[in-house]
């Protein structure tokens, strides 16, 4: 192989540009995300029926479903919720099914059962989930003279519609607020002394209150659409629908109550800092889609909202790309670090600056490969794949660093550069692959893993050992070219015998000079455990075994703690608190949190009080740092 690369450098040359260019263009357009896409697919199936309480609604429709939804293949396991008015399944299949076939099969399942639930349930919702479906953001609504109907709305109709067409962002319905409602307060009384029910004043509301067609005429040259219009524009005209007749007069509905324009019955509260607002989450679509690019499309839009009142706030109180962010900016720095180091322990050990910019090629070159790998693959630029290659970057020039001193060491000999580069390849080809593939095989295991961690540690494996064969193919073509053209003789002892008044000269010969003492004493203590061998073998093993014993103090997690700068609180109530109580308690809370963390280290507080009975119920209302937990 070095032969070859001496042979043809063109060739070489060639190949490293389109890695370096194609690998830099398809690294840039790479999704990025906090974690690499978990392909557990989720199917949620949302049933509504309005009024029913949750055991009716368990008993009745959640029940039959998940008795039904058994006859699915694949199938992992089943959870459910059965809220007021509303029945939330999930269906989890086995890891790597596929999704959409998933999804047909529910939907399938769910519209033969239907006939078997109670009259007046509406069509099941089937939606398609993942396990990382959870929000990459938060967008709170609040400002003064704004109450939270005024809130709802705006999030619901204005802000929501503008900030939907960002590419890759799904946005469910707000959470919080109240929905805008007309309801009709009637006196049962009243009613009993016009010999009327409830349900009268609800038909004669129903009927009363359409938009019906009546034909269409044609006048000239112009046909109109013609339509009998009896919608009630405000609430007050609903108090004049006639009820009834009786001889001369009617019973309106004004005569046995009052329609009045307020809000549906709250069971959602949202708070920021301590005022009732209103919160978007923004979710990600798919597995391939940037979080980043999200994000910044997200707050993009913001900044231009139109027909919003001027006091309307909108804030992203809840980033996750900020985590992504961290830990490219880490890798980077690490990558920095480790390549700055690497150079000057070139520099110490072969007093070489261009040996030392030989090195340098392999980390880029490796890690664009890599990237290449990952890209074709399907992966994304995540935390295990950064993590992986800042594992690795240690390892991609440890390749080079062996066939550069073996070529250096054939230079010292006074061959040609061409002949040593090919000599020096050739002689360490073997064991230069050998160590490779000793590095790679230490990631085998990875395919025996099963659930959530196949898909965290495959990342991190696909990272590693491309980086590594491509390190490998790195030092035996790139390094040896490189050093038959550009590096002539061992430049380490040209530079300390000639310049060794220099800085640089005076440098490496003082490193070397305690270089050597240090391995004189490594020599010592070689031959005395030598001399002593079991003494040593039993010292090892015993700092072995002490080293074991301190495992069961250590904790058992997919991530180290970091400090993502949130704490989430959970706080329950006993079943069926009214919500308002509810509110009383976070408040308490809220208190307790300002009286212990220092007003300049704490940036904001949301609450989510309470449940949702809409289609809100079906969007996870907290984020999560961490993915789902293998199962």
């Amino acid at each position: 192989m070095s032969g070859f690369s001496i042979k043809y450098p063109f060739f070489i040359i060639v190949a490293c540009l389109v890695i370096a260019i194609v690998g830099t263009v398809t690294l840039v357009r790479m999704p990025v995300d906090l974690f690499p896409p978990i392909n557990i697919p989720v199917v949620v199936v949302a049933t509504f029926y309005s009024g029913m309480p949750p055991q009716q609604i368990e008993t009745n429709i959640t029940n039959p479903f998940e008795r039904f939804f058994t006859l699915a293949s694949g199938v992992d396991h089943i959870e459910s919720r059965s809220l007021p008015g509303v029945s939330l399944i999930k269906i989890y299949f086995q890891p790597g099914t596929n999704a959409d076939a998933d999804l047909s099969t529910v939907s399938n399942l769910a519209m033969a059962d239907l006939r078997r639930l109670p009259p007046g349930t509406l069509p099941p919702v089937v939606l398609k989930f993942d396990a990382s479906s959870l929000p990459v953001c938060l967008i709170t609504l609040k400002g003064q003279g704004l109450n939270e109907t005024d809130l709802q709305d705006l999030g619901r109709y204005t802000v929501r519609n503008q900030i939907a067409n960002v590419p890759g962002a799904s946005v469910p319905q707000p959470f919080g607020g109240r929905y805008r409602q007309i309801m009709v307060y009637v006196d049962p009384l009243k009613l009993e002394a016009n010999q009327l029910s409830p349900m009268d004043v609800v038909r004669t509301v129903n009927e009363s209150n359409l938009i019906l067609p009546a034909g269409d005429v044609k006048i000239g040259p112009v046909d109109y659409n013609l339509y009998s219009n009896s919608q009630a524009p405000t609430g007050k005209f609903i108090n004049g629908m006639p009820l009834k007749t009786v001889g001369q007069s009617s019973v309106l509905v004004g005569d046995v109550g009052k329609a009045v324009d307020a809000s549906a019955i709250q069971t959602n509260i949202v708070r920021v800092d301590g005022q009732a607002s209103v919160y978007l989450p923004i979710l990600k679509q798919g597995g391939d889609t940037n979080t980043m690019a999200v994000v910044d499309g997200i707050k993009e839009a913001l900044r231009h909202l139109v027909d919003i009142p001027q006091q309307l706030i909108t804030r992203v109180v809840f980033d996750q790309s900020l985590f992504v962010k961290t830990a490219i900016a880490n890798l980077l720095r690490e990558g920095s670090i480790g390549l700055l180091l690497t150079g000057v322990m070139i520099l110490l050990f072969l007093g070489s600056m261009r040996a030392t910019v030989t090195v340098f090629l392999s980390i880029p070159l490796s890690a664009l490969a890599a990237f290449l790998a990952i890209s074709a693959g399907g992966g994304t630029v995540n935390a295990m794949v950064l993590g992986g290659l800042a594992l690795a970057f240690s390892r991609l020039i440890d390749n080079s660093v062996i066939v550069l001193e073996n070529i250096f060491r054939h230079l010292e000999m006074g061959e040609a550069a061409e002949v040593a580069a090919e000599k020096g390849g050739q002689e360490v080809a073997l064991a230069v692959l050998a160590a490779t593939i000793t590095t790679a095989i230490v990631f085998f295991p990875v395919v025996f893993l099963y659930g959530v961690s196949r898909f965290l540690f495959m990342a991190l494996a696909s990272a590693v050992i491309p980086s590594l064969w491509a390190s490998y193919f790195v030092a035996m073509t790139v390094v040896p070219l490189y050093c038959a053209k550009l590096v002539k003789k061992h430049e380490a002892d040209e530079e300390v015998g000639e310049h060794s008044a220099s800085p640089h000269g005076w440098i490496v010969k003082s490193f070397n000079f305690y270089f050597e003492r240090m391995v004189g004493k490594y020599d010592r203590t070689l031959a005395a455990s030598l001399l002593k061998p079991v003494n040593t073998v039993v010292g090892l093993a015993g700092v072995s075994l002490l080293s074991f014993s301190l495992y069961p103090f250590l904790g058992v997690s997919f991530f180290p703690r970091t400090d993502p700068g949130q704490m989430v609180i959970n706080l329950k109530a006993p079943s069926g608190t009214r919500v308002e109580l509810t509110e009383n308690y976070v408040k308490r809370v809220e208190q307790i949190i300002h009286q212990v963390v220092p007003a300049s280290e704490l940036q904001i507080i949301v609450s989510n009080i309470g449940i949702t009975t809409d289609f809100s119920a079906i969007t996870p209302p907290t984020p999560r740092h961490t993915p789902p937990s293998s199962k």
